[in-house]
């Protein structure tokens, strides 16, 4: 594995660099610790990004050039997301982008990658994804939601949960039970609907920092067409699995990581040597952090797919991102303690935001006990 920069991942930032600087506003703090943009004054803003990338051919810069992109590396896509990450860019198109269309590449049909992927690329559409529920978070293999087959529909009926964006969100890659109650993953199904479909309802879910970036989402008699179901009948869990390694392994929080390293080596430059002692053990943790998200660009290059690589980069860099929020807060003191609304917080109201959101970071995308039994069990061939 050779993780040195390339002249094309330098251009690629060069490149991204110029789009970011011409659509941010001057001083902008971004939204806080997540990748995707939740506060709804920012919405125009972030969608004017999106098209601004998806003129650029850059919201999907690594997918076939064929479906809206550019055939870029793996490893020119992570310059590219290390570098918005580092300017904290608003996206509403993160699912869209990063999970709907890898699954659709590896598992879609000719019509449904026609159909959604120049939708995405093109045109920025908002995607969000219906996996966890009440019951069902980390151990997605117990949902209930259920998808009966009646003829050439299948009726869904049940309740999902932590459902990202899906307020904003037109289609939806939804994770349901085609089997019996007790086939567990072997009896799971994945489907794309559109989320104003009869019989659906979206209602808020507020965070601890009071954004509604979360939903839970109810299905009443929801017909779906058969057409819209993604591979084999009870496949959906080894094409969900497929999904997850792309959501683990991000390399936005490696470039939101740094941007809050140099802002607070900034604040720490008129205080203590402990204050500035204090950030070298995260600088340390930015480097691990960065070369085992690099592991995982290395796997995709390759054409194979991350398993225990994805889990390793993730439970490394949500706990790491816990740790500097707790140091960002101690730096920082009182003020740090300001949201963005009070014109007196540091970073935009970042710190707070960090400290707070990164506590979800060790449960989203699966939590640390389950990348560690992942790790355990796929990694180094340990019983369950």
């Amino acid at each position: 594995m050779d993780f040195a920069q390339t002249p094309e991942m330098e251009r690629i930032r060069v490149e991204i660099r110029k789009v970011l600087a011409e659509e941010l506003p001057d001083g902008w703090q971004g939204s806080g610790f997540l990748p995707m943009d939740v506060r709804p004054e920012h919405r125009e803003l972030a969608q004017a990004l999106d098209k601004r990338l998806a003129a650029e051919r850059l919201i999907a810069p690594a997918w076939p050039s064929a479906y809206g992109g550019r055939d870029l590396t793996p490893y020119e896509q992570f310059a590219l997301y290390e570098e918005l990450g580092y300017a904290l860019a608003p996206r509403l198109t993160t699912i869209s982008v990063d999970l709907v269309g890898p699954v659709l590449i590896l598992y879609g049909s000719d019509e449904q990658r026609a159909q959604h992927l120049p939708a995405i690329a093109n045109n920025a559409l908002v995607w969000c994804q219906g996996f966890s529920e009440p019951g069902a978070g980390s151990d997605l293999t117990s949902l209930q939601t259920k998808a009966a087959r009646k003829g050439d529909v299948y009726v869904v009926n049940g309740h999902k949960l932590w459902t990202s964006m899906a307020h904003w969100s037109k289609w939806m890659i939804l994770l349901a039970r085609t089997g019996d109650e007790d086939s567990r993953g072997r009896g799971l199904s994945l489907f794309l609907l559109p989320t104003d479909a009869p019989g659906i309802t979206i209602r808020p879910v507020y965070d601890a920092t009071n954004e509604h970036m979360l939903n839970e989402v109810f299905f009443e008699d929801v017909e779906i067409p058969v057409e819209q179901r993604v591979g084999e009948e009870n496949a959906g869990w080894k094409y969900a699995t497929s999904l997850l390694q792309y959501e683990r392994g991000d390399a936005l929080f490696i470039g939101q990581f740094s941007r809050m390293l140099r802002d607070l080596a900034q604040m720490t430059a008129k205080l203590s040597d402990l204050a500035r002692y204090m950030l070298v053990g995260h600088e340390i943790d930015w480097h691990i952090g960065r070369l085992l998200t690099l592991r995982v660009v290395s796997k995709h290059a390759a054409g194979e797919l991350p398993d225990r690589e994805s889990s390793q980069a993730k439970l490394f860099m949500s706990e790491a991102f816990q740790r500097l929020g707790a140091t960002a807060q101690r730096i920082a003191g009182e003020r740090g303690n300001l949201t963005h609304e009070d014109e007196r917080s540091l970073l935009g109201g970042r710190v707070v935001q960090t400290l707070i959101n990164s506590t979800t970071a060790t449960i989203i995308a699966g939590t640390s006990e389950i990348q560690r039994t992942i790790i355990a069990t796929r990694g180094l061939g340990l019983p369950r």
